[in-house]
C-alpha cells in the first residue's frame, strides 16, 4: 500500500464551539479528498454544552431542549469515517504522535494520530458551571442544584465585572422582578468591565444593572467567602475589601463568583506550555514545534479566550489540515489574531449593550441579536454541522 492511500487519523480534543464545527468541517469537505481519513472526536460529554446561555439557565428550563443538544446522532451520517470517543486526554506525546485517553466507563486508550487538534477550552476556576464541569451529567446537575438555591434565596451576591458576570446579575434582576430579590454585584472597579470597553458603554452597563435594582458594590472585592450550614439553610459570609484597605461582611443566601478560568491542558507536557498554562500557540496555530499539533480556543496562548476567536481559528485549522492531510504543502500565511475589541452584553432577556469598531452598540441591537435566545435559536445548527459561530458552514 502506497503512502498515499495509508489509513489516516485526525484526533480532535473537545467537543465544543470549536471541535464540533471542525470535525464536521473535515468530514465534509476533506474527507472526499482523503478516502482514508478517520475523524475521532473525544470528549466526556455525551452532549454539546451551549454555556454561553448559562447565565439564565440558572434560573429558567427555558432552553432546556438547546442547552444541551446529543453529540452521537449528529455524526452518525458519517458512518466509520467517525467515532466519537467519551473520556479525557491524560497525556499527549507529540513526539510519538500518540495521545492516551481515559475513558470515561474505565480504562484507558492510546489513539495514533496523523494530526491532532486540541480544542479542550477552559474550566471556571470557582467550579461553577459558566463552562462544562466535566460530563453532561454533572453540569446539568449543577444548574438544577444552582435554580433550587436561587429560587428560595433573598440575598444573591454575584462578583466579577466581566461579561459573564454582568450577565449573571442582570438575569437574575430580571427574573426576579426587579426588586423581589437583593442582587449585588461586587465589581473591582468603579464600573463594570474594563477597557478596551468605553466608558460609555461601562456607564451604559451599570445604569442598565441600576435601573433593574443591581446593587453595585464598586471598587472592592471578595477576599474570602466561608460557607455556614444550619437547620434553617445555607449561607455564605463574604469578606469585602476595597480599593482602600477598608473591609466589610456581606452575607449571602447564594454567592456567585463569576471570574478566573483556568485551561484543560493538564494532559501537555510542559515544555509546550506557558505560565497561564495555556499552550505555546504559534501563528501558524500549532504547539511550538510540532507542524502537526493545532490548538484552537482557550487552550492557546494567542488570543484572548473569546467564542468568535475560537471559530476564527477553526475555519484556519480547517484550510490546514486539508493541505496536511493530502500530503500538500502547507503554505497558509500566519494567522492573524484579532484586534478589533466587540462586546455584546446581555442584560436579562430585554435589553442589552454593546461596542465594535471603537463605537457603542445601540442596546436593541444587542437585545435583537444576542438578549432574546442567547444564541439558543442557531445552537442545533452548529451541532448538525449546518454552521459554526459566525456563519453557514463553507470549504
Amino acid at each position: 500500500m502506497s503512502s498515499k492511500n495509508a489509513p489516516r487519523t485526525l484526533v480532535i480534543l473537545g467537543a465544543g464551539v470549536g471541535g464540533v464545527p471542525l470535525a464536521h468541517h473535515v468530514l465534509r469537505f476533506t474527507a472526499p479528498k482523503v478516502p482514508n481519513l478517520r475523524v475521532i472526536l473525544v470528549s466526556p460529554n455525551t452532549h454539546f454544552y451551549w454555556n454561553l446561555a448559562s447565565p439564565r439557565a440558572i434560573l429558567s428550563e427555558e432552553f432546556s431542549d438547546k442547552l444541551f443538544l446529543p453529540l452521537a446522532p449528529a455524526f452518525a451520517q458519517y458512518g466509520d469515517k467517525f467515532e466519537l470517543v467519551h473520556g479525557v486526554a491524560t497525556s499527549l506525546d507529540p513526539d510519538r504522535n500518540a495521545v492516551v485517553v481515559s475513558l470515561t466507563d474505565g480504562g484507558t486508550r492510546e489513539i495514533a494520530y496523523n494530526a491532532v487538534v486540541v480544542a479542550t477550552g477552559s474550566s471556571d476556576a470557582q467550579g461553577l458551571p459558566w463552562k462544562g464541569l466535566g460530563s453532561t451529567a454533572a453540569t446539568q446537575q449543577a444548574l438544577q442544584d444552582l435554580r433550587r438555591q436561587i429560587d428560595g434565596a433573598r440575598t444573591i451576591v454575584v462578583a466579577g465585572a466581566g461579561a459573564t458576570g454582568v450577565e449573571i446579575a442582570g438575569e437574575l434582576a430580571v427574573f426576579s422582578a426587579a426588586g423581589a430579590k437583593d442582587v449585588v454585584l461586587v465589581i473591582p472597579d468603579a464600573l463594570p468591565l474594563a477597557p478596551p470597553a468605553k466608558p460609555g458603554v461601562r456607564d451604559a452597563v451599570r445604569a442598565e444593572l441600576e435601573k433593574r435594582k443591581v446593587r453595585i458594590v464598586p471598587n472592592t472585592r471578595v477576599t474570602a467567602a466561608t460557607a455556614t450550614t444550619t437547620p434553617a439553610g445555607s449561607t455564605t459570609t463574604l469578606e469585602l475589601t476595597t480599593k482602600s484597605g477598608a473591609m466589610q461582611t456581606l452575607v449571602a443566601d447564594v454567592y456567585l463568583p463569576a471570574f478566573g478560568v483556568r485551561p484543560n491542558t493538564a494532559f501537555a507536557p510542559a515544555r509546550l506550555l506557558a505560565a497561564s498554562g495555556q499552550f505555546k500557540q504559534t501563528h501558524r496555530l500549532r504547539a511550538e514545534g510540532y507542524e502537526n499539533v493545532f490548538i484552537i480556543g482557550d487552550a492557546g496562548d494567542l488570543e484572548e479566550t473569546r467564542a468568535l476567536y475560537t471559530d476564527n481559528q477553526m475555519n484556519y485549522v480547517a484550510r490546514a489540515l486539508l493541505a496536511l492531510l493530502t500530503g500538500g504543502t502547507d503554505e497558509a500565511a500566519k494567522y492573524k489574531p484579532g484586534t478589533a475589541y466587540m462586546l455584546g452584553l446581555s442584560i436579562g432577556k430585554d435589553a442589552g449593550a454593546g461596542q465594535a469598531m471603537g463605537f457603542k452598540i445601540p442596546g436593541w441591537v444587542v437585545w435583537y441579536i444576542k438578549s432574546r435566545t442567547l444564541g439558543t435559536s442557531y445552537t442545533a445548527d452548529i451541532v448538525a454541522g449546518q454552521r459554526s459561530m459566525v456563519g453557514k458552514m463553507k470549504a
